[in-house]
């Protein structure tokens, strides 16, 4: 029993319920006095009436409105479109089987409409979930790959110290400096990820990031790792200033590349609703197209700062056969 008493409660104080409910009743109201001047005829007031009540209880939350508008209705048929006009009178035939249908047709329309909802935020919360296991996932595997960067190159530096020179031993610990600060960032984008709500917004740390920094930062690490695949990039002469969270974009550039490699080679892993939850999380999209030459083309748009109103359009295309 609390729980319809919270619902109550909450609908009394919701100013959208009301404004539908007024809006919808005064509008019935108003079409049913123009037809019946029209035709001089009660016509169709009572299905007209049936209808408000069905939409009232369909765009409002709880049973409230519902019953309430239910409950006019069956009123203002009675007193303003009933012959004796601008009279109440309980004793016409038919009134106690118009109020009970209304009435039905209220209670209904709002446990449908409540179940509805209910399916709809258990369906969404779902997906919050599997989207947030599939973020962290996809962060444990960029984990991984600075920490097996700094393992190999430690070990390195630690088991051939007489033989390398002084300028290999200082390039190695400029990758590891390189990696652990990489490391850092992502780690902290943990809590950033987490945040991502059911519509994908997130609490991101977003700054102003020249577009031709991420793409290159992204593709210098794709070919420490795969050096043996083509990579072209493309860049626009002017300094193109992307207000974004450069590690999570660059993490969105780096899944494109290798889900690229992944397919080339006849592998099935698959980490696109992790970019795509991290693009809609800036305000941007994700989408894909087929290319006449065969293969598939990925492309994502992040939004500029005011007052410039194009959208930024960030572009990572790695030629393959069955990229």
């Amino acid at each position: 029993m609390a729980k319809p008493e919270c619902s109550l409660k909450l609908s009394l104080s919701s100013p959208r319920g009301w404004g539908i409910t007024l809006g919808i009743l005064l509008a019935s109201t108003g079409l049913c006095i123009l037809l019946q001047r029209a035709s001089n005829s009660e016509g169709p007031v009572n299905l007209i009436f049936v209808l408000a009540v069905l939409l009232i209880s369909r765009l409002t939350t709880g049973y409230f409105y519902g019953l309430l508008a239910s409950l006019v209705s069956v009123v203002s048929v009675n007193y303003i479109f009933t012959f004796p006009y601008w009279e109440l009178d309980f004793t016409l035939s038919g009134y106690p089987i118009t109020f009970f249908t209304m009435t039905a047709v209220a209670v209904i329309t709002s446990a449908l409409t409540t179940q509805i909802k209910n399916q709809e935020r258990l369906r969404a919360e779902t997906e919050k979930e599997k989207m947030r296991a599939n973020l962290l996932r996809s962060v444990s595997h960029d984990i991984r790959t600075p920490l097996t960067s700094i393992v190999g190159a430690t070990s390195a530096v630690l088991d051939n110290q007489d033989t390398l020179t002084e300028e290999q031993k200082r390039s190695l610990l400029t990758d590891v400096r390189d990696d652990a600060q990489w490391l850092i960032r992502v780690v902290e984008n943990l809590l950033s990820i987490t945040r991502i709500s059911n519509n994908g917004a997130a609490d991101l740390a977003k700054q102003e990031e020249a577009a031709e920094e991420i793409l290159g930062e992204t593709a210098h690490k794709f070919r420490k790792r795969y050096p043996q695949v083509p990579l072209r990039v493309e860049i626009p002469d002017e300094l193109l200033l992307v207000p974004m969270d450069a590690i999570l974009i660059e993490q969105v550039l780096n899944n494109l590349l290798e889900n690229a490699v992944l397919h080339g080679k006849g592998l099935t892993e698959l980490r696109l609703s992790v970019c795509n939850a991290i693009i809609r999380a800036h305000g941007g999209t994700l989408f894909a197209q087929n290319r006449p030459s065969g293969g598939a083309e990925f492309n994502f748009t992040l939004p500029l700062t005011p007052p410039q109103s194009e959208d930024s359009f960030l572009k990572g295309s790695m030629p393959h056969e069955n990229s």
